[in-house]
């Protein structure tokens, strides 16, 4: 007897479910009915909202609430008793996608993962990938034992692939399933596609080796990890990751954009890449007739090679300014070439090191252009957007429906800029991320407590303190919150003028002598080739269209970033670094 697939789109906002009816013909062949449910959040690409550190590979189940009461439970109502199932079930589809979290995380490139959910007799199967999760009808395993012992037996046939790993990534995963003892690490040789035909990297299959790696149980996933390439490179590292399937290749972005010769330094540089499962998560679906109906777009495997580059925030004091200004600029050249990044965010602003004379050279990168896209698809749907929330610009965290079409413009991009550089001021300390008080309440994967925790600093801005140092930097922040403000004024708010604080003590010992210090400086640390005499910001000349289905125009752009820089240059004067060089800017 088949039991109906138990609904939990009620219940859940963090899982995408399938589901599918079971025929007598097969466990997975579905029915064509759907149960899914999408939130109305933004997605995040923020590692702070879902990471779990490097080396706490399993989580506890001490959390679990385990009833030891050997009193009898007294009667409870029909009522009582749907509320208990429908809470075992919650329970129940959590801690199997947490477990599917873990399974899909344990091992470099792992496809797939399966979960079992037993209540009572009945039995559901739970598949698990990168684009979410696909639910079987239920078994029950006593009136229906036959197909159950089937379903063991195929269980007991499964090679390593048909578990989801991939021994060609990682080849120790053989040996962790024959023996009762942890395999040393496995060297890997692998070949990609490089600039002049295949290129070789070696890599350890070590997941305590990882540069970065989030967990989820759907999304990108990405890893980071080092690898080494032929004699002569510089040190490179691997980006494996499950992008969607019909978005545009990184490394076609990425190669276009370096054709700017002036931006080169301010890009990635890509040595090589490969795709390793081009088919991906659609191959389960087209399997089970429901691709048509599932609510996530299919992934497919990717792994690209990368120069190593360096975060920003290794960098102090003006130093790391001038790098974001750099990173500003190059970002509205490739705006102007009609390529967007859509994912500005601290994370994604690195560093490159390049050796001039017996100095050494520092250049702000824009980093990750996995969510990168050209100005042709300019209107998407608000549940498609992917951003790492606590940049995102507050106009795209405001309350839409779900199925609302809105337009990622210039505007959006450049506050994510503002508010990273607000946010290095509060919570960068040592290179570490390590927020103040308040400013930690920012870092939230909901739209509407961001949306709100950030709108309330720009009219309490003068309620918060910086790390100490950043002092010399803060000054700043009152002109970044006015450039904000002005694109969506709170109420009540008093918008700063952009001059210097009326604080005597402020300016004679802080701005004053900082502007005479970058007078004098030696600039060779980053390229400064010129003064900004132009206009000031023009507010009236720079809608932010805000109900419109258009981008800003070139001249709105313009004038939009003027007014950034207008806002930065009030504490840094003619000092403030001016390239790459922007004409009329």
């Amino acid at each position: 007897m088949n039991q109906a697939p138990f609904d939990i789109s009620s219940i859940s906002d963090d899982y995408e479910s399938v589901t599918s009816g079971v025929p007598t013909s097969s466990l997975f062949a579905p029915s064509g009915s759907t149960n899914h449910h999408i939130p109305s959040s933004i997605g995040t690409g923020s590692a702070e909202a879902v990471s779990t550190p490097l080396n706490e590979r399993k989580r506890s189940a001490e959390h679990l609430d385990l009833d030891t009461s050997t009193e009898p439970a007294p009667k409870r109502s029909k009522k009582e008793t749907n509320r208990s199932t429908n809470g075992n079930i919650r329970d129940a589809v959590e801690k199997s996608g947490i477990n599917g979290a873990e399974m899909l995380r344990c091992s470099l490139g792992r496809r797939h993962a399966f979960s079992m959910i037993i209540i009572d007799a009945t039995l559901w199967i739970w598949w698990f990938d990168r684009q979410g999760a696909i639910q079987s009808t239920g078994i029950n395993f006593i009136e229906d034992l036959p197909r159950f012992i089937l379903l063991l037996a195929c269980f007991q046939r499964f090679d390593i692939a048909d578990w989801g790993f991939d021994e060609q990534l990682d080849p120790s995963v053989s040996l962790r399933h024959s023996d009762t003892t942890e395999p040393e690490p496995q060297t890997v040789e692998y070949e990609v596609d490089g600039k002049d035909g295949k290129l070789k990297v070696d890599f350890v299959s070590d997941l305590d080796l990882l540069v970065h790696e989030p967990f989820n149980l759907k999304g990108k996933s990405t890893n980071v990890f080092p690898v080494d390439g032929t004699q002569g490179q510089p040190p490179l590292v691997a980006k494996l990751y499950w992008p969607n399937e019909d978005h545009q290749h990184e490394v076609k972005i990425i190669q276009r954009a370096r054709k700017n010769k002036k931006l080169v330094n301010h890009l990635p540089d890509v040595y090589g890449w490969r795709i390793i499962d081009p088919i991906g998560t659609r191959r389960i679906r087209d399997q089970l007739g429901i691709s048509s109906n599932s609510p996530c777009r299919p992934r497919l495997l990717l792994m690209i090679i990368f120069e190593k580059l360096v975060p920003i925030t290794k960098l102090k004091g003006d130093y790391l300014v001038y790098a974001w200004l750099q990173c500003v600029r190059a970002h509205y050249l490739l705006r102007q070439d009609g390529i967007r990044h859509l994912d500005i965010s601290l994370g994604n602003l690195m560093l490159r090191k390049i050796k001039s004379g017996d100095k050494f050279e520092y250049y702000g990168v824009i980093n990750d252009w996995d969510l990168g896209d050209d100005e042709n698809n300019l209107v998407e749907s608000r549940k498609d957007l992917t951003k790492t929330m606590l940049f995102t610009s507050l106009d795209l965290l405001k309350w839409r429906s779900p199925e609302a079409q809105v337009v990622q413009r210039y505007s959006h991009d450049l506050e994510s800029f503002a508010w990273i550089l607000i946010w290095v001021f509060l919570a960068v300390q040592g290179g570490k991320i390590q927020p103040v008080r308040k400013a930690n309440q920012w870092r939230t994967s909901d739209p509407e407590t961001s949306y709100d925790k950030r709108r309330l600093f720009l009219t309490d801005y003068w309620d918060y303190s910086p790390h100490t140092e950043w002092k010399d930097q803060w000054p700043m922040a009152a002109f970044l919150v006015g450039w904000l403000a002005s694109r969506d004024p709170p109420p009540a708010f008093v918008h700063p003028q952009p001059r210097l604080p009326e604080d005597p003590d402020l300016v004679k010992n802080v701005i004053r002598p900082k502007m005479e210090r970058l007078s004098g400086q030696d600039t060779t640390f980053l390229a400064n080739t010129a003064s900004d005499t132009n206009k000031t910001f023009n507010q009236t000349q720079a809608s932010n269209q805000k109900n419109s289905e258009q981008d800003e125009t070139l001249d709105e752009r313009k004038e939009l970033l003027r007014g950034l820089l207008d806002a930065v240059k009030t504490v840094y004067g003619d000092s403030m670094p001016t390239a790459p060089e922007i004409e009329g800017l």
